[in-house]
């Protein structure tokens, strides 16, 4: 785990802590849409007992009861949810010894909240009746798979890592699917989802309270052998601890509390990330004491955060709307995870980068071969899904959506596979980057502010949206050594701000709502012409000149010393290199929207079959990159006809599986 700390005495800690918490309770309780004021508070029922007909409420003034129904149970819910977050990410970052790992980074939010999605429309009644339960099994559900395939492959945190990242993107791809297929039934779950504190009595505290602080009294049974696991596994075990139970139980305990907070309240991110950091920043270097002091800081951050999301709407427009506290969480978490990753010095010694990855040949073949069997492949699905089921007098509406899903897919799997290359590391791609992701914000945001905004426009936001993600992810590499995983963790950050304020406009019933999940899943639905001509341009000019760099790309393979030998001056060339990847990726953002995975797979469909030079490589991935995007758009229009698959999410599904079978195969290698 991260060794700074700032040692202060306990007195002084439980002082300062138990004023911060009387000063927030305080202003959350005279925080309100009806402008509450401090007098409220004198000779209040703050603990109503239960009287049928609610005839408490009848007696009350009306502000009285906003305060006691409504704040109070609404500010009694974030610090028992914010405790529980603190306490799961403090047992998961023991258990685990990886100081990135969260419930969030690890997949155990998605699986909760994929499973409170589905059993919203399969099962209604009992989702209903028992959420805990429903929540509790997807996220036991996906911590079980996350690290049976993680051990599978090593017991390195980076993969483990990297197996809770692509399960969080297939998870969030099937999400995003059922709330656009059953956007009437699930309509709530989009503020849910994005973490709404809101209460309207203390249901949900008397049904959550128990359970959160049941189990993290029994996680301080398990603190000391956690303090033991820390110094190593043969030492714990050397000193009695069963360390499979003690580690095995510990994260039991966390997906419990994590789900809990999850079948209430959504997705709560980063509060589990941070809670143990400032807790291990203030000197608490045992498992016992950073349990209680994470439990007390998450609490204090989730109602902070919550008190700033109905303050900013107040401050900014007058507006009695408040935004989800899990926005505010992930703005300010996000900032400080990458804050983590800029401590070089600090977390080189917890993630250890492998010396050389890449992708194992499954069967060597000729490129020139491979390459004419792809375009084969590629023209023929292109006619099939141009030609089949279809009268000519259509084909004015079809042709765009092919040509700019082919266009698109080539854009992207040319991104990734020089992204791969630049980094020397074959689990990086655009979406994974933060380019994609950011890309759509900026969209989103130019088409809300702007509603007639044309193609031309929305293409220059999309430029601007990855040049932005671009700058800072080079600036955090540079701090970090260009350490490739801690690269991928940055991207990842910048993912989760862009799409939660993307999830924004969703909250606040935009009329934009489902042009901005068709943005967001990625999708060809109603691409126009006007939309493929930009995206056609910068194609065919972008292409050919990333083409004539090739032999400066396979010179970059062998790292940076030998390039500048061979007199590459390696600096601008890697800038330039990086400035034609967040063009591409910008341009196919701005036609089919942010479309995940295909940056991913092309490059590593064209290694397995034995390309090692660019020269082939370059063509290859464009052409598989289209071929993975054309057969996902005609698989979206005929698996379920007459309704429709946004093309996006079938690829992001695929791509998660893909994702794993890789890892599991043995074709991902690294070595020292």
């Amino acid at each position: 785990m991260m060794s700074y700390s700032v040692p202060f005495k306990a007195t002084t800690v439980f002082l300062s802590v138990f004023l911060l918490y009387v000063v927030a309770v305080a202003i959350s309780l005279m925080t309100g849409p009806s402008g509450i004021d401090a007098s409220l508070l004198v000779d209040m029922p703050f603990f109503p007992s239960s009287v049928p007909g609610g005839s408490i409420r009848e007696h009350q003034p009306l502000n009285a009861t906003i305060v006691t129904w409504l704040l109070l149970p609404r500010t009694l819910m974030a610090l028992l949810c914010g405790a529980a977050l603190g306490a799961a990410g403090v047992l998961i970052q023991c258990a685990t010894r990886n100081p990135f790992a969260s419930p969030a980074t690890l997949g155990v939010n998605a699986g909760a909240m994929v499973a409170i999605v589905m059993g919203s429309v399969l099962l209604p009644d009992i989702t209903g009746q028992y959420p805990v339960v429903v929540a509790f099994t997807g996220a036991i559900i996906t911590t079980l798979l996350v690290f049976r395939l993680a051990s599978a492959i090593s017991h390195s945190p980076v993969n483990l890592v990297l197996v809770g990242m692509a399960i969080t993107l297939s998870f969030g791809a099937i999400s995003a699917g059922m709330l656009m297929f059953f956007e009437n039934r699930l309509d709530g779950l989009y503020t849910w989802g994005a973490g709404n504190l809101s209460q309207f009595d203390f249901q949900a505290v008397q049904h959550s309270g128990p359970i959160i602080l049941l189990f993290t009294l029994i996680a301080l049974f398990f603190a000391r052998q956690l303090d033991l696991i820390a110094l190593g596994a043969e030492q714990a075990q050397t000193l009695g601890v069963n360390v499979r139970h003690a580690v095995g139980f510990s994260l039991l305990i966390a997906v419990i509390l994590s789900s809990t907070v999850v079948s209430q309240v959504g997705m709560i991110s980063f509060v589990g990330l941070i809670a143990p950091h400032i807790a291990r920043g203030l000197g608490c270097q045992s498992v016992w004491s950073r349990l209680l002091l994470a439990s007390v800081v998450g609490a204090l951050l989730l109602l902070s955060a919550d008190i700033a999301a109905r303050l900013i709407p107040i401050m900014v427009s007058d507006s009695h709307y408040s935004f989800p506290a899990g926005v505010m969480t992930t703005i300010v978490g996000a900032p400080f995870m990458i804050f983590l990753l800029t401590r070089r010095n600090r977390v080189s010694a917890q993630v250890t980068t492998p010396g050389e990855t890449g992708i194992r040949a499954l069967f060597p073949m000729n490129p020139n071969r491979t390459l004419a069997v792809l375009s084969a492949l590629c023209l023929v699905l292109m006619g099939l899904s141009l030609f089949s089921q279809i009268e000519m007098t259509f084909m004015h509406l079809r042709w765009p959506r092919v040509m700019s899903a082919a266009f698109a897919g080539a854009a992207l799997g040319v991104s990734g596979l020089v992204l791969q290359t630049l980094t020397r590391n074959p689990l990086t791609s655009p979406d994974v980057s933060g380019l994609t992701t950011t890309a759509v914000l900026f969209i989103v945001l130019g088409a809300v502010l702007y509603p007639g905004i044309d193609s031309f426009g929305l293409m220059l936001l999309a430029i601007f949206g990855s040049g932005f993600a671009l700058a800072l992810l080079l600036t955090l590499s540079r701090l970090t050594g260009f350490n490739p995983l801690l690269f991928a963790l940055g991207g990842l950050c910048l993912s989760a701000v862009s799409a939660t304020l993307i999830s924004m406009v969703l909250v606040l019933g935009s009329n934009q709502s489902s042009e901005v999940l068709i943005w967001l899943s990625g999708s060809t639905y109603a691409v126009t012409d006007e939309r493929t001509y930009p995206l056609f341009s910068a194609v065919i000019i972008l292409l050919p000149t990333l083409w004539m760099m090739w032999r400066r790309l396979d010179i970059l393979q062998l790292g940076a010393y030998l390039p500048t030998l061979l007199g590459i001056r390696v600096s601008v060339t890697i800038a330039l290199l990086l400035i034609i990847v967040a063009l591409l990726s910008a341009v196919s953002v701005a036609a089919v929207g942010g479309v995940s995975f295909v940056g991913l797979m092309a490059p590593h469909i064209c290694r397995v079959t034995g390309m090692s030079s660019h020269r082939h490589l370059i063509p290859a991935a464009a052409i598989t990159g289209a071929l993975l995007l054309v057969s996902s758009d005609w698989l979206s229009r005929t698996v379920i006809a007459p309704f429709e698959i946004p093309s996006g999410l079938l690829v992001s599904g695929a791509g998660g599986i893909y994702f794993i079978l890789l890892l599991l195969s043995g074709k991902y290698i690294q070595r020292r």
